[in-house]
């Protein structure tokens, strides 16, 4: 589409259930930041990630953005991708976790699809909205000031609140938004790469 837009990982998670540092938890013998990090790159050649209070190393053209809020969770590092978009005159970010690595190749170019003129444009799949994966317009910043100095902190919340264009994705072998939490859903990833590499 001729726009050049920035992709910024959300890389705040604890991973409790995980033994912690959820973005350096390996899958497949690649940290779960590096494959978010490949997967970015699939769409863009500009991409940041939103790390929270954390540091982690990474390639010197991909740029580190803190928390600029005294509170964390995805609605930070919404606030932090938005404020990076605008910074580089993009007029729309994309947001994604670091903890998806099957995100659909194409799933920037549905999104930049549906957004038209709506503040975000948000993936729907197995009747999930998956407003951590989305495209947001960079001109909203006040608008999500409105709604933080509600109190509210939701991401969803959000969503609804901005308002947004919503993109059914096609059904898939393997849930494409599936997002790894726990020790258990770490083994279920490793199954799936090894189901897509024999795939291939």
């Amino acid at each position: 589409m001729g726009e050049t837009v920035p992709v910024v990982i959300m890389a705040g998670g604890a991973g409790k259930r995980m033994g912690g540092r959820k973005p350096s938890q390996c899958v497949a013998g690649i940290t779960l930041l590096n494959h978010a990090i490949a997967k970015a790159k699939c769409y863009s050649d500009t991409v940041a990630v939103a790390s929270g209070s954390e540091t982690f190393p990474l390639p010197p053209e991909i740029r580190l953005l803190p928390d600029q809020v005294d509170f964390q969770g995805p609605i930070a590092g919404l606030q932090a991708a938005i404020q990076f978009g605008a910074e580089l005159g993009a007029r729309h970010v994309m947001i994604m976790p670091c903890d998806t690595p099957f995100l659909p190749d194409e799933l920037l170019t549905l999104l930049q699809n549906a957004i038209g003129t709506a503040h975000s444009a948000v993936p729907h799949y197995a009747d999930r909205l998956h407003p951590a994966c989305s495209l947001w317009s960079t001109d909203i910043l006040g608008l999500l000031r409105e709604y933080l100095n509600t109190g509210r902190r939701s991401l969803i919340g959000f969503t609804e609140f901005a308002g947004s264009a919503t993109i059914n994705i096609a059904a898939a072998s393997y849930d494409p938004f599936f997002n790894i939490n726990t020790v258990e859903d770490i083994k279920r990833a490793e199954q799936i790469f090894g189901d897509l590499s024999l795939s291939k």
